[in-house]
């Protein structure tokens, strides 16, 4: 569990010492394919969040909410999935000790494009799911079926931690989409307390994010790739995997 705050506060340092090549090529590149998701999911998603929580209806239907914060997801990751597998490239690239140049982020973006595309939906469509099913369950009334909705915040916990692992591995393994998404998942499975304070980690970061504005441009995503990067080295090197190009 003590490695991941470990390996965060690295990537802060990082990013403190190297702020140029980490927070303007790295993290600034990201946060601006990124912005379109503000308009485009946040803001619906945020009043349909608020309805669900209120039990109240707006001029929208939450099945109409549904369908746009699904529809906006697909056009906005157009952008956003790559802007992040050029994020990791970049985070890759320089936990592998080598410079960090703008070049490279808009290389990350152009290699699989469609395949980052497709990732981010589907990894965001997983989180849509389990918030569906926790507001449909606890909403029934009987207890035995909230215990269920409860439960799916188990789930959660799970999908923060594997987020961890999922764009590394993306990037720097050429695996199908299946294979990413099930080793980030055993990964996240075979190490509790390395998951639990990883959620903790993204928790801070995103409530900072939230409050100000600066982290969220130029420091908090760069720094939670890193530290992403780190944590799937030794995940990988755990299940016998030998990094030779990464640091030990």
């Amino acid at each position: 569990m003590t490695d991941v705050f470990r390996h965060a506060w690295w990537a802060f340092a990082q990013v403190y010492y190297d702020l140029r090549a980490l927070a303007v090529h790295g993290n600034l590149l990201w946060f601006l394919t990124v912005l379109p998701f503000v308009p485009l999911v946040g803001l619906p998603a945020s009043n349909a969040l608020q309805q669900a929580v209120l039990q109240t209806e707006g001029a929208l239907t939450g099945l109409q909410y549904f369908v746009f914060i699904v529809g906006a997801t697909v056009t906005a990751s157009l952008l956003a999935g790559p802007g992040t597998a050029g994020l990791f490239w970049v985070a890759q690239r320089y936990c592998n000790k080598e410079d960090v140049a703008p070049r490279d982020f808009w290389v990350g973006f152009r290699t699989g494009f469609w395949r980052s595309w497709i990732l981010l939906v589907i990894d965001l469509f997983l989180l849509y799911g389990l918030i569906v099913g926790f507001f449909f369950y606890t909403g029934t009334g009987q207890i035995v079926i909230q215990a269920l909705g409860f439960l799916s915040l188990y789930f959660v916990v799970l999908w923060v931690a594997a987020q961890a692992y999922i764009f590394p591995l993306a990037v720097r393994f050429d695996m199908s989409l299946f294979q990413v998404f099930r080793n980030a998942a055993v990964m996240a499975l075979s190490a509790p307390g390395t998951s639990i304070a990883f959620f903790l980690l993204t928790a801070v970061i995103l409530t900072l994010s939230v409050l100000l504005l600066f982290p969220c441009v130029f420091l908090t995503a760069i720094t939670m790739a890193l530290t992403a990067t780190r944590m799937t080295e030794d995940r990988l090197r755990t299940f016998g995997f030998e990094l030779f190009d990464s640091e030990a």
